[in-house]
């Protein structure tokens, strides 16, 4: 179980308490939360693909958490959210507004109370039902005047920038390739797009150079076949994720996808991979490699098989338990020969669309 925890000191010890060998904290926040730091710190919650948030109330100064809650909810409605509330008691406004998201998994037992053993139980419960939580309930919500519109664009397309990771079993099998060419195929399909540079050995720099890409939307990016790509800027290699560094660029570039460039899969990669709303990784179908995947690869993530046969997808993805995809040869990565391939792989993150009819009913597209 993948779990992300935002909480005070006493109350993360209780749930580490209650997670020993039963889950895993892939995200954490310890300590109180002024009114500034609260969105700041579900955004980046939100980046991370974990099956249950624990959130304690007592680390939030007002009632900035519900739309930081609403939010998170839009952009990962997959995850179970468990809202520890200690001493609150029904009619409390911060609660019922909770629960008016559809949140109803709440303890509020007294802070005495042995909370690993209280935490431990409604993990191991299915997740709760309005009819446990009606009490709570007074029909009021803190943040009604943005909910309405939240909810249109969670129908539309994914809330937020959507982060697409992409990693590599080896060197030289194509992970930069493949995220170029990701990048490509959504900056065809008109979608603002750009890709960071991550892996050990960094390479956009003299790609750039060898274009000779113009300048991007935001400095330190380039410009390439209609993305935006931002090299590893070696001299400011601090040892933090070039992704990281780059948060208020991306957010002032204003771009709907980003693609990591990972470089060949680690430990810490393989983190980075579920903080991305999808992921992928690269890899060689040929028989002798199958070691390199069946060892180190977590089969929630795609697999993509460049210069593959189909057969030998088919026949390694039977044997390891994955989802592999073929990619056929396709040495330009800003080519579209392989762009009905990327659509179906991308189709969870892409916007929906919706059929529009005419006076007579015929659809339009």
């Amino acid at each position: 179980m993948l779990v992300s925890i935002i909480a005070g000191k006493q109350m993360a010890e209780e749930i580490r308490k209650a997670l020993a060998d039963a889950g895993d904290i892939v995200f954490e926040h310890i300590g109180k939360l002024d009114s500034e730091s609260v969105k700041e710190i579900f955004y980046s919650a939100s980046r991370v693909s974990s099956e249950v948030l624990i959130v304690d109330l007592d680390v939030f100064l007002g009632k900035e958490i519900i739309s930081a809650l609403q939010s998170f909810r839009i952009a990962r409605p997959g995850t179970r959210i468990i809202v520890i509330a200690p001493e609150r008691k029904p009619g409390d406004e911060i609660i019922s507004s909770i629960v008016g998201l559809g949140i109803y998994d709440i303890a509020a037992e007294e802070k005495e109370s042995n909370w690993s053993e209280i935490i431990r139980n409604i993990l191991l419960s299915p997740p709760a039902t309005y009819a446990q939580a009606a009490r709570w309930h007074t029909g009021q919500f803190l943040n009604a005047s943005i909910q309405a519109k939240e909810r249109v664009i969670i129908e539309e397309r994914p809330a937020g920038i959507v982060t697409i990771a992409v990693s590599a079993t080896a060197h030289g099998i194509g992970c930069t390739h493949s995220a170029l060419s990701i990048a490509s195929f959504l900056a065809r399909l008109g979608h603002s797009t750009a890709v960071i540079e991550d892996s050990q050995r960094p390479v956009f720099s003299f790609l750039c150079s060898v274009l000779k890409a113009k300048e991007g939307k935001v400095e330190g990016s380039y410009t390439v076949h209609g993305i935006d790509i931002f090299p590893v800027d070696e001299s400011r290699n601090n040892g933090n994720w070039n992704y990281d560094m780059l948060l208020k660029k991306i957010k002032a570039g204003q771009y709907e996808y980003v693609v990591r460039d990972l470089g060949v899969l680690d430990s810490a990669r393989k983190k980075e991979m579920y903080r991305a709303d999808i992921a992928f990784i690269v890899a060689s179908a040929a028989k002798w490699r199958w070691h390199e995947i069946i060892d180190r690869i977590d089969f929630d993530f795609d697999i993509i098989f460049p210069l593959a046969l189909q057969s030998d997808v088919e026949e390694i993805s039977f044997y390891a338990g994955i989802k592999g995809t073929a990619l056929s040869y396709c040495p330009n990565p800003f080519a579209r020969e392989n762009d009905f391939i990327f659509l179906k792989l991308l189709a969870p993150v892409l916007p929906s669309r919706k059929k529009k009819k005419s006076l007579f009913g015929i659809s339009l597209f």
